[in-house]
């Protein structure tokens, strides 16, 4: 039976902002299903991000505005944006008690507006998906006007105790205890809580041993529509190692590990080195890097990024100490191709799984140059069988969003 679904996602394609990905490929898996589904989103600047799923979802579309002041959303570079900077600041702390970076804090009468229209044209299933996470508080507070319908919030990220991202340690106490607050509100309103990661899921349990909601894990996963075919690796002895994503400032010891080890290979063996190309796709934020085989590219189509997976070696890793358990949007697509994963972190979880799987290898700050020169090579020469007892389909979207069906009404 067609299930009828209300999807809430501050970021939704065309926008290229990653957190719109998850959701835009849940809703594409669900209306392919015959299910009726509809999408409420911020009013973003147009991107053309994932563009084959927008132009499939794009007829079943809201956009409203979330009342978020401009400045707070970029870095400001210059000084007459600086100055807006500080004074949309002041404005956003003047107008919450809250996280006044969240981008959804302002938008509750719009929001909760529209969510109740959507309820009455049939939607009973409401699926809120976080960050930014006050969505879901703002929904929380019409919870009780629907007892017939059912309530889904997604996490993809922790909200509290986030150390990595949205600025909840930079907040006063009173407001990381309003944070707390409208946490616990959120996990006691829903009726399901649903996370990325098995970690994630264990925490908020362990927070909220009383709730009557229910918890579930529904990992990221790869789009078998997004892969390309014919795409093959050069034949030829260059080792191609590729970055795609974000850069988060908390991995950077990280990121120096791997470029010190770079450093030291030009030292102790000229030849290796010289057959290694190390491309950068997306967002970074470390400057300085003057290894003539590092390259950084910048944002570049979806579908360009995918090319370059299937002609790479080795795909790189890069994980915060607070959030080492994630199994990343890029890493379901490393996945997807069969390439081996280098990941540089303090070894948690996802390190784990990664070497526990044969998936690739885990490297912390202690390993030394001559264990990364046999990677390299052995990845080269292919003398290791990565992948070959790993079932993937744990991280296929055409598989997990049956887990979500599991839960509608």
């Amino acid at each position: 039976m067609s299930k009828k679904i209300l999807i809430i996602s501050y970021t939704f394609p065309p926008s290229n902002q990653i957190g719109g990905r998850r959701w835009a490929k849940f809703a594409k898996y669900f209306l392919k299903n015959k299910n009726d589904v509809w999408i409420i989103t911020s009013k973003n600047k147009n991107q053309f991000g994932w563009p084959n799923d927008h132009k499939y979802l794009k007829s079943r579309i809201t956009k409203i505005s979330f009342n978020y002041p401009y400045y707070l959303g970029i870095r400001p570079n210059n000084i007459s944006q600086k100055i807006m900077y500080k004074l949309h600041l002041i404005w956003s702390k003047l107008n919450t008690n809250g996280n006044y970076y969240d981008k959804a804090i302002h938008g509750e009468k719009r929001l909760n507006k529209e969510i109740r229209s959507q309820i009455n044209r049939g939607y009973n299933n409401i699926i809120v998906t976080v960050a930014p996470f006050h969505l879901a508080t703002h929904v929380s507070n019409i919870i009780s006007d629907y007892p017939n319908c059912n309530f889904i919030v997604d996490f993809r990220d922790p909200w509290i105790g986030n150390k990595t991202d949205y600025g909840f340690y930079s907040l006063s106490k009173f407001r990381q205890e309003f944070e707390k607050e409208a946490e616990k509100k959120v996990i006691n309103s829903f009726n399901h809580v649903v996370t990325v990661s098995k970690k994630l899921t264990e925490n908020l349990i362990k927070r909220y041993p009383n709730t009557n909601a229910k918890f579930h894990t529904i990992n990221n996963g790869f789009d078998i529509d997004d892969m390309h075919e014919n795409v093959h690796q050069p034949n030829d002895d260059i080792i191609r190692l590729i970055f795609s994503g974000n850069l988060y400032e908390n991995a950077e010891k990280y990121f120096e590990k791997f470029i010190k080890l770079m450093e030291e290979i030009k030292v102790v063996d000229q030849e290796l080195f010289n057959k290694i190309e190390i491309n950068f796709f997306g967002n970074h934020f470390f400057p300085n890097i003057t290894l003539e085989n590092v390259y950084f590219k910048g944002e570049v189509p979806n579908n360009e990024i995918n090319k370059q997976l299937q002609k790479s070696d080795v795909c790189l890793l890069f994980q915060t100490d607070d959030i080492n358990y994630s199994f990343s949007t890029k890493f379901c697509e490393y996945i997807s191709y069969e390439k081996p994963i280098l990941l540089f972190s303090n070894h948690g979880f996802t390190g784990q799984f990664i070497e526990n799987n044969k998936l690739g290898h885990s490297f912390t700050v202690q390993k030394n140059v001559h264990d990364f020169i046999h990677i390299l090579k052995s990845v080269k020469n292919k003398k290791i069988d990565y992948y070959q007892n790993f079932l993937k389909n744990s991280f296929d979207l055409s598989y997990l969003f049956e887990k979500y069906v599991d839960l509608l009404i």
